[in-house]
């Protein structure tokens, strides 16, 4: 197919498509085998299309939504997009990101008729233990934290996320639909960027960090509070809705997306709160003398065990792990974990 091999020299020389190729990428892609082709001549020319400064992506496949939303977008300023079209979109993200230690929860479509950009919802949620890829209309994404749930609203010229939990969000620019998270604590404001919110209601403290362009916060009464710059982060504090903004490093606020657990200088209190969302546990510390031990780690690919038992060699400590119990509702309980002094 000719005009397809034009669209793949485009995207490999960097030279900007028109709306004329996205209208046939978006027709071409409305059959499995030709997704299938697209993707792997994506693939082939990795190297030359991912540092494309409109689309600065990690991998293949979000290059490939990427474009999808784009062409997706043209479709809808001239016709509904079909209810079938939308169900093979929501299929194809299922099918691509259901893979090991990434699970992607079930994208609700809760509208009367198929998404327009004038109105579009979305509900995801991360399972516990897990973490969550997602994709958003608007051709932003992200990760979902373990535990946490991302509602998405656009319309009437703003694109809105209510968030439960931890999220860190790759923004598309948009000046003309500004993107604003709202969670218990405040509202973060941007217009394109890259971000982590950490919000979960049962802490004290919510927090933000910035590791590109910038963002404006916001109270819940949209009272402007203060601006963000590349690596800050605004830390909030829910008890006494005070704030405060401080330098902070990309490693120890997002690794997490990447299934990495940065400890520096924590206190082995604030170590244990990280590792109970990280492993999906309950730690008690039962010796109150202990919680301000400093703990400095960097968790890949270690269980739980490992983790505790190397510990256990640093500092005076020892830990007594609970298997799961059986709840009166035929649930079962988080494993436990009790931390006491060694001494």
């Amino acid at each position: 197919m000719i005009q397809f091999d034009q669209i793949i020299e485009k995207l490999r020389t960097r030279v900007p498509l028109s709306d004329d190729d996205y209208q046939l990428l978006y027709n071409y892609l409305q059959t499995d085998e030709h997704e299938r082709t697209f993707k792997k001549e994506l693939e082939n020319h990795w190297d030359e299309v991912s540092s494309r400064d409109d689309l600065v992506l990690n991998e293949p496949d979000e290059l490939y939504y990427k474009i999808f939303y784009k062409a997706q977008e043209l479709e809808r300023k001239t016709k509904k997009v079909s209810t079938r079209s939308i169900g093979q979109w929501v299929q194809r993200i299922a099918a691509i990101l259901l893979i090991p230690l990434m699970v992607v929860a079930a994208l609700h479509y809760f509208n009367q008729e198929a998404p327009s950009m004038a109105q579009s919802s979305i509900k995801v949620e991360s399972p516990q233990n897990s973490r969550t890829r997602f994709f958003l209309p608007d051709g932003s994404s992200g990760w979902l934290q373990a535990g946490s749930v991302l509602e998405y609203l656009q319309a009437d010229g703003l694109r809105a996320v209510d968030l439960k939990g931890e999220a860190f969000f790759e923004v598309a620019k948009d000046e003309s639909h500004p993107f604003v998270v709202s969670t218990h604590s405040f509202k973060v404001k941007v217009l394109g960027t890259r971000f982590n919110v950490e919000a979960f209601e049962a802490e004290d403290v919510s927090r933000v960090f910035l590791e590109e362009g910038s963002v404006e916060m916001l109270g819940n009464n949209n009272e402007y509070q203060t601006l963000l710059k590349p690596g800050q982060e605004y830390t909030y504090n829910n008890t006494g809705n005070t704030f405060v903004v401080m330098e902070a490093k990309a490693e120890e606020q997002i690794s997490w997306t990447k299934g990495i657990l940065v400890l520096k200088n924590k206190s082995l209190l604030d170590a244990a709160m990280e590792l109970e969302k990280f492993y999906n546990v309950d730690i008690e510390i039962a010796d109150k003398e202990l919680e301000a031990l400093p703990v400095y780690a960097k968790i890949e690919n270690e269980r739980l065990e490992e983790v505790l038992e190397i510990t256990r060699l640093i500092l005076p400590i020892k830990y007594k792990i609970e298997h799961p119990k059986r709840l009166k509702d035929g649930s079962f309980s988080k494993r436990k974990v009790v931390i006491s002094s060694n001494q």
